[in-house]
Order: structure tokens, then sequence, then C-alpha cells
């Protein structure tokens, strides 16, 4: 299509004007796997050791968000608010095995198809499960990838899952990919190029205006299973493969999956799958170019959360990981390329989210967009005419870490994150003591911090108060976590202000929790619900802690303990010790002790009533044991 024809097509768009399908624009939009944040040349703030030559050609001819977060730290939520326009927790899609997709949600690519566009997705889709997982249940006329979390880069036979075994294949996520609803093998391919190709073809090959959904499982784990022609270049040997016969997978995916072991080339090896992306990405962008289309195509990019630490991505400057509600779990690179808007090149700080891309698209492709949605459209903004897209934005995980973010403040509410780390020295990552992200009442200037280093909660009750209220508001609206097939989820715990809490206490929250053991079951009064801390990959080390959050001031002259019998797979509790605060953020010692080692009710008695809105009481140490720690219930003993 002739430039002057396009620019004609797009001033009618925008006026308003009816658009015949076949001058509607084309849409890539291309989702990264657990992408670090500083892992793109084009950024200010981009890691040394990165090079990303054809996503940086995109990003010279597109606008950069550099306020873009996805709507959870992990993917599966994050992707069914990606393609709804919603926040995924009103249908109860919090965290893994959540909520899947309900069958009465529309898609975008279902409005897209009503419109007349053909729609491809390629490459993973992890739903969370639900009526409508399949792309070709949610609006998807073709499909070609996988469907789970993640999926092996080399081994995609039907003879490489029979080698290995059914079950243990499935463990590991070895075998054929799909096409459609059917199983295709690949012998000596990548998924990371097979996708790309599956791209190229549907762009030489169709005339109708088109979506295309590139879901790259790069650069998820296993990072370590790398392309054999690029291992050269980066100085590696192919990682060996787990062998069922020395260890199970569980065993073999907490080393190498988790840092159980830390591989000493394991950042080139995320590199290494860098490379292949960004090569496959200007496979794309050549195909566009050749097939004369790329002047009508919106190219789309984006990350479907933050980088994680397992597999050596960058998340620098800011704090945390995948998994955290820190900014590194959940502020993502979004890059917009729209060729008929005309705008110039641009970097734009307002916040936005993966919501707003389907009332993006739409509006951009001429299509009536729906009510009720929680995106909004960002073209305005993309046009420079727009200053604001959202008053707040709002994440939660459905139970006690929760966050609410404006333009200027991000109150985290979190129960802290601990985990096995590494250190670089000359290149080669080396163990080194756990990385840290604290637990409690956090708020952050993000204007002027963005590595969250600066707790102002002491400082700013009042903003405290106001971001609380907003999210318990939001929180009202949304639903309670629920299974894939839309009931609620059978839980060991509660909900903070939706359980049976004593009416003084308006909130309790801890750190190292686990899912589904809210700290809240401490207080309901029913010794059969319990707050247990952390197990399994997390390096999950004391101190944990549990807070209370009174309405008014209290006076409190000591508590009593009912820990969790220690036969049932928990250490007893050794030290403890118990704090007060003003505002939940400085905190002062009025208690600390030892308790023996057993599973009887304790009663502790402070040298002198407290009176407090906040409470913190502390395991500091546990006897030697299974290494984790449950209280039943928890009760303050109030003054007269």
């Amino acid at each position: 299509m002739p430039r002057s024809t396009l620019w004609l097509c797009a001033f009618l768009l925008f006026a308003g004007c009816h658009t015949p399908v076949q001058d509607r624009p084309n849409i890539i939009l291309i989702v990264i796997d657990d992408l670090g944040y500083a892992d793109l040349g084009f950024l200010d703030h981009a890691a040394p050791d990165v090079h990303t030559p054809n996503i940086d050609k995109l990003a010279s001819q597109s606008t950069y968000f550099s306020r873009a977060y996805a709507t959870s730290p992990i993917c599966s939520p994050s992707r069914a608010g990606l393609i709804t326009g919603k926040y995924q927790q009103r249908w109860g899609n919090y965290w893994y095995g959540e909520g899947g997709l309900p069958a009465d949600i529309k898609t975008l690519p279902q409005f897209l198809e009503d419109a007349g566009y053909y729609t491809a997705k390629i490459g993973k889709t992890h739903m969370n499960g639900g009526p409508v997982e399949h792309p070709l249940d949610h609006g998807y006329q073709y499909f070609l990838g996988f469907m789970d979390h993640t999926w092996d880069y080399l081994r995609l036979s039907e003879k490489d899952e029979k080698a290995y075994g059914t079950k243990n294949a499935k463990q590991a996520h070895i075998g054929a990919l799909v096409r459609n609803r059917d199983k295709v093998s690949y012998k000596d391919d990548y998924t990371t190029d097979i996708f790309s190709h599956e791209v190229v073809n549907i762009i030489e090959k169709q005339d109708q205006p088109f979506f295309i959904h590139l879901s790259y499982n790069a650069v998820h784990h296993p990072t370590y299973v790398g392309h054999p022609g690029y291992l050269e270049k980066y100085g590696l040997q192919q990682f060996p493969f787990w062998d069922p016969g020395q260890e199970t997978y569980a065993q073999w995916h907490k080393k190498w999956g988790h840092l159980g072991e830390v591989d000493p080339d394991g950042r080139k090896r995320y590199l290494l799958q860098l490379n292949v992306l960004d090569d496959g990405i200007g496979r794309v962008w050549e195909a566009l170019e050749k097939t004369g289309k790329l002047d009508n195509t919106i190219i789309l990019l984006v990350s479907d959360n933050g980088g994680t630490i397992n597999t050596y991505a960058n998340n620098q400057p800011l704090s945390g990981y995948k998994y955290m509600f820190g900014e590194g779990g959940i502020r993502v690179p979004m890059l917009w390329r729209v060729p008929f808007l005309g705008t110039e090149p641009q970097a734009l700080g307002q916040l936005a989210s993966a919501m707003d891309i389907m009332p993006t698209l739409l509006e951009l492709a001429g299509i009536e967009t729906p009510t009720g949605l929680d995106g909004k459209s960002l073209v305005e903004t993309l046009k420079g005419n727009e200053e604001k897209i959202h008053d707040r934005l709002f994440w939660s995980n459905g139970r006690d870490q929760w966050v609410a973010m404006d333009k200027k403040w991000k109150l985290a509410h979190n129960t802290g994150w601990t985990h096995l780390g590494y250190k670089t020295e000359n290149g080669l990552q080396l163990r080194s003591g756990p990385y840290q992200y604290g637990g409690g009442i956090q708020l952050y200037d993000l204007e002027k911090d963005k590595a969250e280093k600066v707790n102002l909660a002491a400082q700013y009750p009042e903003v405290v108060k106001e971001l609380s209220d907003h999210y318990w508001q939001w929180r009202a609206e949304m639903s309670d976590p629920m299974t894939s097939e839309g009931s609620v989820k059978p839980i060991a715990g509660g909900y903070p202000k939706q359980n049976s809490l004593p009416g003084e206490i308006t909130n309790v929250y801890s750190n190292g929790a686990q899912i589904n053991h809210y700290a809240a079951k401490a207080f309901d009064g029913d010794p059969a619900t319990y707050w247990q801390s952390k197990k399994g990959n997390d390096a999950a080390i004391p101190p944990y802690f549990i807070v209370t959050v009174f309405d008014n001031e209290q006076e409190i002259h000591g508590l009593r303990l009912l820990p969790k019998s220690k036969d049932k797979g928990v250490s007893a509790i050794k030290s403890y010790s118990c704090y007060t605060s003003g505002e939940g953020v400085s905190w002062q010692l009025i208690s600390a002790g030892t308790f023996e080692n057993n599973s009887l009710l304790k009663q502790v008695e402070f040298s002198r009533e407290v009176k407090t809105s906040y409470l913190k009481f502390q395991v500091d140490e546990l006897y030697k044991g299974p290494g984790t720690m449950a209280v039943c219930e928890l009760a303050w003993m109030y003054g007269e």
C-alpha cells in the first residue's frame, strides 16, 4: 500500500470513520519471558554485557514507557491481564494454578477476530487453566507452541519424550510442540528459531490483516539448554542434561533452576538465549520489510514480568526479581512502534500497565473499545497529548502481599523475600550470601528512588493511610483466589480484613509466610489453622515476624502463644522478641526471651504495659529440626 494511502487510512481511523478491513494495520505483539530490566542494549541503564542490536533498532523507531508494569510478578496471571485488559484478580487469578481464563471474559484476539483479523498465537501459553485456556478457544485461529510455564528449547520430538519416558519428560518439559491441537515434532531445531520462523511464514503468506502474538519462552529457564549454533560464540559447552538415573527432576531443578548450585557461566548462558531471541526479532523485521508491510504494522514488545535471579537476569537499578512485588518483579520494558502516528521516537514516564495493551490496539485498529476494562488506551499518550494514564495501579497475591501505587508513591505491604544468591567476579558467577528483600510496610518515592532504598513510611503516615484505603477499596472489588474451575480455592488460612480477626485488629501481616498459611490465621481463634514460615526452594532463614495493626492504640501487657505441634514437620521456637511501633516502620524492643523445646501453650508477661498501634512478634531462632516454623494461635493480653 502506498504511504499516502496509509496515512489517509490512519486519518480516517482516528477521525472515527469506518475503516475497511483490508486497510487496518497489522499487529505483532512480542512477549519476552522473564526479561531483565537492564537487559536491552538501548537503555541508559543497560547492563554492559548486553548486545541486542535488533531490539535496539526497533526502539530507535518506538515510544518507550519507562514506568510500564505487568499485573503480576509471575507469568500466568500477568498474561491473563495482558490479553483481557483487566485485573485478572477480578476472577481470582492471583498466583500459579489460580483463576484460569473464564469463558465469559472476552480477550483481545476475540475482538480482533470479530473485526476480520487473522489471529495467531506462536509460542508459550500459560493461563492457569480454565475452560478456554487453549489459544484456539479464546480467539486465536492458529496456534504453534506449548501449553506450560516452560519448555525445553532443544528436545522437541516425540522421540525425545519416549527416550525419557512419559512421566520424566512431562516433569522436565521435554517433547513435541503443539500445532493447533496436534503434536508436532522437531528434530535438530530450537524453540526460539521455530517461533521466529513461523512468524516470518505468516507475514510472507498472509494477505488478511493479521494479529500475531509472538510469545517466546526465552529467556525463561532452562536457559542452560543452549543453542548449538551459538555455544562457540560464547565459549560454552552444552550443559549436561538431566539424567533420571542419577537424581529426580526436582533435585536437578532445585540445583540448576533455583540456584541450589551456581553455574559459573550462568550469565553467559542467559545472554546466549537473549542473542538468539534478538536475532529472531531481526528476521521478523526483515520479513516485514521484504513484504512491504513494515509501514502498516504495529510492533509492540513487552516482558511478562521482571527478570528472575534464577537465570542470572539483571534488573538494575531496580530492587527485587520475579515472584516479588519489588520494582524488579513488576516493572517491565514496553516498546510501541506505531508508524502511521507520525510521532518521533520518545521515552515517556507515565504510569502504564500491560492491561493498556488491549484498549490501545483496539483503538489503533479502529475497533470500538468495550466498557468495563481496567486498562486505558495509550493512543493519545503515544501522540503526545496525554499527560496521565492511570491515577493508581494495584497488585496483590490475594493473601498478605500487596502494592498500591500512584505516579509518585509506591506503598508496599510485603512479607519479605530471601533467596539463595550469587555474585559476579571477573565475568563468572560465584556463590554469595542470600538475596534479601525486606518485609513490612514500605513507602517509596519512585520519582526519586526507583531502587526502593529509602523507606519513607514513618515520615508520611498520611500517604500510607491514603494508599492503604485505596488498596482495600480495590481489593473489595476483586474475587478471592479461585481454582481454575472457578470455585473458591480451598486454603489453610483466611484473608486480612475478611476473616474472624478480633475487632480491635484491623490488619495482620508477616514475612516468610507460605502461600496458603496467612498471618491472620494466627489470630482467628481456631487452633486448626496456622501461620507457617516458607520452605522449599526459598532460603527461608529466621527471623520470621508477624505484625498486628490496631484500629486505635491498645494497652498490651503480654502474649499467649500456641505453636503448632513439632511432630508435624516444624521446628519448635527457641528464641523470640517483641517490638512496638507508632507507624509500623521504626521498632522498639519491649520483650525478648526463650521457650522450651515443646509445643505447649506459652505465656509471656511484659515488664511494662505498652500502649501501641503496632505490635510485632518475631521468631529469632528455632530448635534443630525441619527448619520451618508454625504458630496456631497468637493472642495479645490486653490491659484492664
